[in-house]
């Protein structure tokens, strides 16, 4: 089986783009249409939906998609164990953080790693939290530092996270220690990440909250401007603090709301990351 057509594929899908996929891999985008065309007309059903604005895999693709990523990491921890024996030094690591305070640990450890493995490619990917933990399932990564999911084959505990809510500094309940959670159902809420499962909407579940959404935004910086215009309220993990807003202070909610920060990993790495996994464990962040 060809497998780089595979890859073609897993790029094309994940960028969204023909174009974004070839200029990765190196390719011109006419060579990995036909790439595609050519597994299309193998399978005997489409797997791309082709539109001005991209590309998205079909229904019949979707299905296929867990047993081509399980192959292609296969293929990759095959590649690296093959490289081990010949006393080659290999292979590609992907970390992913939910966390930009992390940024400078995970830049710390890949230097160091580096200087005993140089021929190691390291890359680093953000997203939230339960984005990554599916990326890691699907071996897209092979580490993220996250909040604590449901379902992570591996999990090493580094802290617990408080949830603060973000608040006008001319707030009746500014002056308060605490937030009580009743009043985050009525109070104009500026809601970080719409449509996406974070720490936050997952708290809000857990308290059987819904707060009353005014407005939203996908850049937590933005939502910081907001409350310190006085637009609504906000919550927001303590570690993802935003400095430079003096119009915002920020409350712990009563009860406190906790969540678990780790970092997670696959189970039977390929060598590269099972390396790394080992180098890291006595130096996971505080």
């Amino acid at each position: 089986m060809d497998t780089e057509r595979w890859q073609i594929l897993l790029k094309a899908i994940d960028h969204g783009s023909l174009r974004a996929a070839a200029e990765e891999m190196g390719f011109t985008v006419s060579g990995i249409s036909r790439s595609v065309a050519t597994l299309e007309k193998e399978l005997g059903f489409a797997l791309l939906h082709r539109a001005k604005s991209g590309v998205q895999p079909t229904a019949e693709c979707r299905q296929l998609l867990p047993s081509v990523r399980e192959l292609l990491f296969a293929q990759e921890r095959l590649e690296q164990t093959a490289a081990k024996v010949r006393g080659a030094d290999c292979g590609t690591i992907v970390i992913g953080t939910a966390y930009n305070c992390y940024y400078e640990w995970v830049t710390r450890m890949m230097a160091a790693f580096r200087t005993r493995h140089p021929g190691v490619v390291i890359k680093i990917v953000n997203g939230t939290s339960s984005e990554l933990a599916e990326m890691l399932l699907d071996h897209r990564t092979d580490f993220c530092l996250i909040s604590h999911r449901d379902s992570l084959p591996v999990w090493l505990p580094i802290r617990q996270d408080e949830l603060m809510v973000l608040l006008p500094k001319n707030h009746p309940l500014a002056d308060r220690e605490s937030f009580p959670v009743e009043s985050l159902k009525t109070e104009p809420f500026i809601d970080s990440y719409p449509g996406m499962e974070t720490d936050i909407t997952l708290i809000f579940d857990k308290l059987k909250a819904r707060p009353d959404a005014r407005y939203s935004t996908m850049d937590i910086t933005a939502t910081y401007a907001m409350v310190s215009a006085g637009l609504g309220i906000s919550v927001n993990n303590a570690i993802n603090h935003q400095g430079g807003y003096p119009g915002v202070v920020e409350r712990p909610m009563n009860p406190h709301q906790m969540m678990e920060i780790g970092l997670a990993c696959g189970e039977n790495l390929a060598p590269a990351a099972q390396a790394f996994l080992d180098f890291v464990k006595e130096r996971l962040p505080e």
